[in-house]
């Protein structure tokens, strides 16, 4: 059984501002197929009241470590080797850590306590808690929000259920949760997305802990809603004084977050040190890599140059590479170096430390003082550097760099698309949510439309309308073939809609749901062309075979399934099978956002070279404002069913007309730390309007820092307002709103 005494003359002392200390963590899951070495000697530590992000791709360990910490790393994986050195504070009668017992600490080694133990559960939830990525799947459908709280203040304090909910309904209001009292009866599905994260951080504080572990807290959020919670996190760390890792992919969300920045890969920290050094002078060539890699908001001059990739993806965990486990695919690999030595840890200053051979004293003066060929580059430089080409609107609102006119493809006018909302026994219609509700746009041939705003505004009902896998409430939208008269595709039904359903295709935005998984790829990327009698047999072989060569997957990978594949790799299947008919339109539904920082660089750069060599146009639905910029000519800025701001990407970015929009894109995190202090981020507050109840007037007027009295009693028309901008607001002429150049420049109005 696994020892659970604490503090011993043979466990090492922490620094004083150290409250946890990882040290050659080791967690493995013995498998059938082999071993797999998901942490493999990860090292870093957390400083008390300071937050340490986690960066790296999937299966590079960080969730794992996580859960090692906590000691609830799924079966049959388990910590065997390492040491978890965590500072236990003494806590005063009310629960909280008490601070005026600094020195009395005790240093618990957590990875000797069993899993199970005593001591372990006494940690787990009270001095130590975790916030999961998925509320929805951590949260108890069964059970209401505040029991789930209470049963939480039950397990490690000794207090009257009066007393439990009273302290489960005031850190609910603390975490921004509107009307505590009614919510905590709600069960989790009667929430928004936002508010299920918010009851989950209320969860992990009602204890008070002294460490917080988020994983990918904010990942599946949109922009808007990860502003709010990031905010909230940092206030909540201000005001309980507790220490933070934040585990995530996304590295303006770690410019904005830490303090301390660990890079993982392949089971291990390829590189530590404060944030301001990591970003600035990143020593590891993977760490250059993954910055290299990310479109950055404001960058337009490289708005068409393509974006810096990592090459291959990490490898398989039961194919470890020898040596340095990156060097498979580092630019800066040294042959018979790299792919045999281990690189051990390298200290480069205080908090600072790094697993790379370029590093290496004992070669570096065998070398000759030298090793490799690469410079470290200032990995944050500001990328924007030229004006973007101007773009010139076509009468129909498509446009060109050149200001070349584009014959339309699409016009979608007055599109709507209501859901009858159905009660009582009989099922009698009461209302209708209304989830695209007059929309008006065109896109031109070769053109990128992006269409962007917050969950729950339409957007993905908006493309799934245009594919006609939903049946328009109303409205028109137009297709036009190669010159010949506008076809109504909203008015075609059945064997009509086969002609148009080769043209006009889909890419999802979940790669492994969209996908059979009983089905190979041969018969995935082949059924669209058996449907419609394009090829078979041999044929239809040789056609996905080069559709695969298209999206850079081997052709002898048409016999293998879709598990076989990694994420990016699934999606390059889904956009095969998306291209499997010569679409003339391709309506990309988040095609990126659930893919890693290096696999989005990969699968946008494939999108442009794609549309390039096949012609293709794109509705590219997002919530990712940096690749939208990157990637589009136009954007649409879509809220509760209408589109509140439509212009092309350049001007919108730099002076946004609508104060949505502005919201929109001060919600982007950067990623340079040396901005979130000098930035005014505007975080709106509550969710996105109910779109079977819409607030009267402007729909957005509640939200609205500018708003007015005849907003709410007058709602505004999209009406042109000059450079190629057309804007659904009542004040758009007097309003100056800030764009994504202008820092921390304050935002200007005309008095209410």
């Amino acid at each position: 059984m696994a020892t659970e005494t604490v503090q011993t003359p043979a466990t090492p002392e922490l620094a004083a501002d150290v409250l946890l200390s990882v040290r050659n963590l080791q967690t493995h899951f013995p498998l059938d197929q082999g071993l797999v070495k998901a942490v493999d000697g990860a090292g870093f530590e957390i400083r008390r009241g300071k937050t340490l992000c986690v960066v790296g791709e999937s299966g590079c360990g960080k969730s794992v470590t996580a859960r090692s910490i906590l000691q609830i790393v799924d079966r049959p994986g388990r910590v065997v080797g390492g040491e978890l050195l965590f500072r236990q504070t003494p806590r005063n009668d009310d629960g909280r850590p008490d601070a005026a017992q600094h020195g009395q600490e005790r240093i618990v080694d957590l990875a000797k306590l069993s899993p199970k133990s005593a001591a372990m559960r006494a940690i787990r939830g009270r001095d130590i808690a975790m916030i999961f990525q998925e509320p929805m799947t951590s949260l108890s459908p069964v059970h209401t929000i505040g029991n789930q709280i209470v049963e939480v203040i039950h397990l490690h304090e000794n207090v009257s259920k009066k007393e439990a909910k009273e302290r489960a309904i005031e850190v609910l209001r603390r975490v921004g949760v509107p009307r505590p009292e009614q919510r905590f009866d709600s069960h989790p599905f009667q929430l928004s997305g936002g508010l299920r994260q918010r009851a989950m951080i209320a969860m992990a504080l009602v204890c008070n802990p002294t460490l917080l572990i988020a994983d990918e807290p904010t990942t599946a959020l949109d922009v808007t809603t990860q502003a709010q919670i990031l905010e909230l996190m940092r206030e909540l760390q201000s005001d309980y004084g507790m220490a933070i890792m934040f585990i995530t992919h996304d590295l303006g969300v770690v410019a904005e977050m830490a303090d301390d920045v660990a890079v993982m890969y392949l089971g291990t920290v390829a590189e530590r040190g404060d944030v301001e050094s990591v970003f600035r002078d990143p020593q590891h060539p993977y760490t250059r890599a993954l910055l290299h890699s990310i479109p950055k908001v404001g960058a337009a001059a490289r708005a068409r140059e393509k974006l810096d990739t990592i090459r291959g993806m990490v490898p398989d965990p039961y194919n470890r590479p020898g040596g340095c486990p990156f060097h498979n695919r580092c630019d800066e690999m040294m042959p018979g170096v790299c792919d045999r030595i281990l690189p051990p840890p390298t200290t480069l200053g205080e908090h600072r430390e790094v697993r790379c051979l370029l590093h290496d004293p004992e070669l570096i003066s065998s070398n000759g003082g030298t090793v490799g060929a690469a410079e470290t580059e200032d990995a944050s430089r500001d990328l924007a550097t030229e004006p973007r080409p101007t773009v010139v609107p076509d009468a129909a609102g498509g446009s060109t760099p050149d200001g070349d006119a584009r014959s339309t493809l699409l016009d979608v006018e007055d599109l709507r698309l209501h859901f009858p909302i159905r009660t009582g026994f009989l099922r009698r219609t009461t209302g209708h949510v209304r989830a695209v509700d007059g929309l008006t746009f065109a896109i031109s041939e070769g053109e990128t439309l992006g269409l962007v705003g917050e969950s729950g505004c339409g957007k993905t009902s908006t493309g799934r309308c245009i594919v006609r896998s939903h049946d328009p409430t109303g409205g028109r939208i137009l297709y036009r073939e190669n010159g010949s008269p506008a076809v109504d595709l909203a008015q075609l039904a059945g064997p009509e809609l086969k002609p148009y359903r080769r043209a006009v295709r889909m890419i999802f935005q979940d790669p492994h749901s969209s996908l059979n998984p009983r089905m190979t790829l041969r018969d995935i990327i082949g059924e669209p062309l058996r449907a419609h009698g394009v090829a078979s047999g041999s044929e239809l072989e040789d056609r996905v075979g080069e559709l695969l060569r298209d999206v850079g997957l081997r052709p002898e990978y048409m016999s293998r399934y879709p598990h076989a594949f990694s994420g990016g790799e699934r999606q390059r299947v889904g956009i095969a099978r998306a291209l499997s008919l010569d679409p003339r339109l391709v309506v990309a539904d988040e095609a990126v956002s659930a893919l890693d920082v290096s696999v989005r660089a990969q699968i946008l750069n494939l999108l442009q070279d794609l549309q390039a060599e096949h012609q293709l146009t794109y509705l590219f639905i997002s919530h990712d404002l940096s690749v939208v910029e990157y990637l589009c000519d136009r954007v649409a800025v879509m809220y509760v069913g209408k589109i509140v701001e439509l212009a092309d990407t350049a001007t919108l970015y730099a002076r946004p007309r609508h104060p949505y929009t502005e919201a929109l894109l001060s919600a982007v995190p950067k990623p340079d730390p040396r901005t979130r202090d000098r930035r005014e981020r505007i975080v709106l507050s509550g969710d996105v309007a109910d779109p079977s109840d819409p607030p009267s007037g402007c729909y957005f007027h509640p939200r609205c820092r500018y708003a007015k009295p005849v907003c709410a009693e007058e709602q505004p028309q999209l009406r042109d307002v000059g450079d190629g901008t057309t804007v659904a607001c009542h004040f758009a002429e007097e309003l100056t709103l800030r764009g994504v150049a202008d820092g921390a420049s304050t935002v200007t109005t005309t008095p209410k």
